[in-house]
């Protein structure tokens, strides 16, 4: 059969190359191998071994034909090394497909978890994390949550086990069934060691119909035999003997079988049904696990001495002992394992904390230079103004020096006089602007031109004692000009002049100085009769 599968492969590729070149694309043979993985394995590993003079293929293929090759001897269970993943994580790593990367980085993590090397193994597992991009392919990144959560439990981390578990089962809800029965099964399963009874059963439940509906012996066995232990532990022995009844249906031999017998002991005992437990315990201690073996030779052991069966009890005694020992034995090695899988823990973790440290001084001292440099350019530029107004004023001085001496010499004036008096009072008008213009007030006037009606009235009350301030204070020098020259214009008249030379549109003016249309057409024309005409038609424009 596998002959027959190569050759169509055979086929398959000549019929690829004769429609694409080859640098266009990934060999399609390996195409085809990769459509194969999830249904057919077995035949992917076989074709894969297939391949010949493989330092002849380019790059690109030869990254994907390891990373392929890995992930079916991780599916046939014959995974061993990292030889063959370690050459496609250094290809994807300077390569933009990224997911193949996080792939890469998976299954390089499967290879140490199967090596029993924890931490490692979570590292590889993390870096998947991290390079898988976001919203693509929600399955492949719930298998390596689903992974670390196993990892996790493996070192008694079940807080963290279960928040692995519920975001690997977020993801591939409604993408998986399988994979979603698993995940809801691993998070009753944390749940239970975390003796939280109501919280595993509820997801034992939720697991329970998809298990049904893939009819999966496998986990329909696992979940009923955990549930008959909530079940006994909450001192419910007929539920619980109903459960272990229903998981032992789908189990025929093996050690998920005798665990079960085992546990179905247990509840036999604590219903009084002595016979049967001793029958199903005898059963349990066939078993190839030695907690399960132990568990039961202690409980045939009390059984044998409750009935005064001495030889029996002795016997079991006996195996009781051994089997304890040697799981004394594993449990020092396993606390040996454990502290050197802590101390890798412990190492990496404070390499982590050292890069982040790293990273945040790093952070810090760019922060504190763009804060340094932002705050000179303030400074440059208050300087600037600052020099600017300082100008400005000086400006205003050397004009109104220049504007006094004119006047004492208003016997002799002259037109030249004239027209000299006349630029000096424009310089004044734009040194004025140009100061009012660096105010905080020509700002909010501003604001006042561009805004709606509705806007204007909500803001006017808060803005009119800071215009008018601005405007006064910045011409100063132009008000008293007009007030020595027109003695009878007031205050408000001066100001109605400011603001129209300021071209302040009429409802801003109304706003600002509390009046009325009308009430402004009387002032100007009160100010035209007070006013010389040429003036009057430089502010107002007619």
């Amino acid at each position: 059969m596998k002959k027959l599968l190569f050759f169509f492969l055979l086929i398959t590729i000549s019929v690829f190359s004769s429609c694409k070149r080859e640098v266009d694309a990934i060999n399609p043979a390996l195409l085809l191998i990769d459509s194969l993985m999830q249904s057919r394995p077995d035949s992917s590993l076989y074709l894969l071994e297939q391949f010949s003079d493989l330092q002849k293929i380019k790059n690109a293929d030869k990254a994907f034909y390891n990373l392929l090759l890995t992930q079916a001897k991780y599916k046939n269970y014959v995974l061993q090394n990292d030889s063959s993943i370690q050459i496609a994580i250094d290809y994807y790593k300077n390569n933009r497909d990224k997911e193949k990367l996080a792939k890469s980085y998976f299954y390089l993590g499967c290879v140490y978890l199967e090596q029993k090397k924890l931490p490692a193994a979570i590292d590889f597992y993390l870096k998947a994390v991290d390079v898988m991009p976001e919203g693509r392919n929600p399955v492949f990144s719930s298998m390596i949550y689903s992974h670390l959560g196993d990892c996790y439990s493996e070192q008694d981390l079940n807080k963290i086990a279960l928040s692995m578990y519920e975001k690997a089962h977020t993801l591939c809800v409604g993408w998986d069934s399988l994979r979603t029965c698993y995940n809801l099964k691993n998070i009753g399963n944390a749940f239970l060691l975390e003796r939280q009874w109501d919280s595993a059963y509820y997801y034992y439940q939720q697991a329970l119909p998809i298990a049904f509906s893939l009819n999966h012996s496998g986990l329909l066995s696992a979940i009923y035999k955990n549930m008959a232990t909530i079940y006994n532990e909450q001192n419910k022995f007929v539920d619980a003997d109903t459960c272990i009844s229903r998981a032992l249906d789908y189990l025929s031999e093996g050690e998920g079988y005798t665990a079960a017998c085992s546990i179905k002991g247990d509840i036999m005992d604590k219903m009084n049904k002595k016979d049967s437990a001793a029958y199903y315990w005898s059963i349990g201690a066939g078993s190839s696990n030695a907690y399960v073996k132990t568990s039961s030779y202690h409980s045939l052991f009390l059984e044998s001495k409750r009935m005064k069966d001495w030889e029996s009890s002795t016997l079991y005694a006996d195996s009781f002992i051994t089997f304890y020992d040697s799981i004394q034995i594993m449990n020092d090695r396993a606390e040996i394992d454990r502290l050197m899988d802590n101390h890798l823990v412990e190492l990496h973790r404070y390499k982590l904390t050292a890069k982040n440290q790293r990273v945040v001084g790093s952070l810090v001292i760019v922060f504190l230079s763009l804060a340094f440099i932002l705050i000179m350019l303030y400074f440059w530029r208050d300087r600037l103004r600052q020099k600017k107004y300082v100008s400005l004023q000086q400006q205003l001085i050397e004009n109104r020096i220049e504007t006094m001496l004119l006047h004492e010499e208003s016997d002799d004036m002259t037109k030249d006089n004239n027209m000299e008096l006349y630029k000096l009072e424009e310089e004044r008008f734009a040194i004025c602007m140009s100061l009012f213009r660096a105010t905080n007030g020509y700002q909010k006037l501003c604001e006042l031109k561009e805004s709606t009606p509705k806007t204007r009235i909500l803001l006017i009350a808060d803005y009119r004692l800071k215009i008018i301030s601005d405007i006064r204070r910045t011409f100063v020098d132009v008000m008293t000009d007009f007030k020595e020259r027109y003695t009878t214009l007031t205050s408000n008249d001066l100001l109605y002049c400011i603001l129209v030379f300021l071209d302040t549109p009429k409802e801003v003016i109304w706003d600002l100085m509390r009046s009325t249309p009308d009430a402004m057409k009387t002032r100007k024309s009160r100010i035209k009769n007070k006013m010389d005409t040429k003036l009057f038609e430089r502010i107002f424009g007619c």
